[in-house]
């Protein structure tokens, strides 16, 4: 086995550290951005990707998507430290077992900075195939968490 671990650059987030937390360590306050964004047409900017995903469930905890031709994949929040760090892993169904760490930190009062790392366990000629992919994907994956209204989601708004 070969591991292969990927840091992204760090993403300006300009709202609250406690109010990115509380939206990225709740897969419900997730889901609830993901629902709408296909509700408004998101899917289509997605492109290919959106049409290979079949259902998409989420609990507080984990996130589970139904992935046409390949089967279900889940992510679970494995660890959480308040306010700056939420890890998330694999169930087990993926054919590899990985960890990603979403760190953060309060550079001002609507300045949160945030740093994606993936460190996973796959064998060699997997690794070869997903590197260039999964470096793409985990800076995308930053750059759309960077551009989320967390405030908008935040609890405290909701009553």
């Amino acid at each position: 086995m070969a591991e292969l671990k990927i840091v992204s650059e760090v993403f300006k987030i300009t709202s609250t550290i406690d109010d990115v937390y509380s939206f990225l360590s709740d897969f419900n306050r997730i889901g609830m951005v993901v629902n709408m964004a296909r509700q408004m047409g998101g899917a289509e900017q997605m492109g290919k990707l959106a049409e290979k995903i079949e259902d998409v469930q989420f609990s507080e905890d984990s996130c589970t998507v139904q992935v046409k031709d390949l089967g279900e994949v889940a992510v679970k929040i494995v660890e959480k430290e308040y306010p700056k760090l939420i890890k998330l892993g694999g169930d087990g169904q993926v054919p590899f077992q990985f960890n990603l760490w979403i760190q953060l930190l309060e550079n001002g009062p609507y300045d949160t900075r945030m740093r994606l790392t993936f460190d996973g366990e796959m064998n060699l000629m997997m690794k070869m195939m997903l590197k260039g992919k999964l470096e793409k994907g985990i800076n995308q994956l930053g750059e759309g968490l960077a551009k989320i209204p967390y405030m908008l989601f935040n609890k405290k708004s909701e009553s």
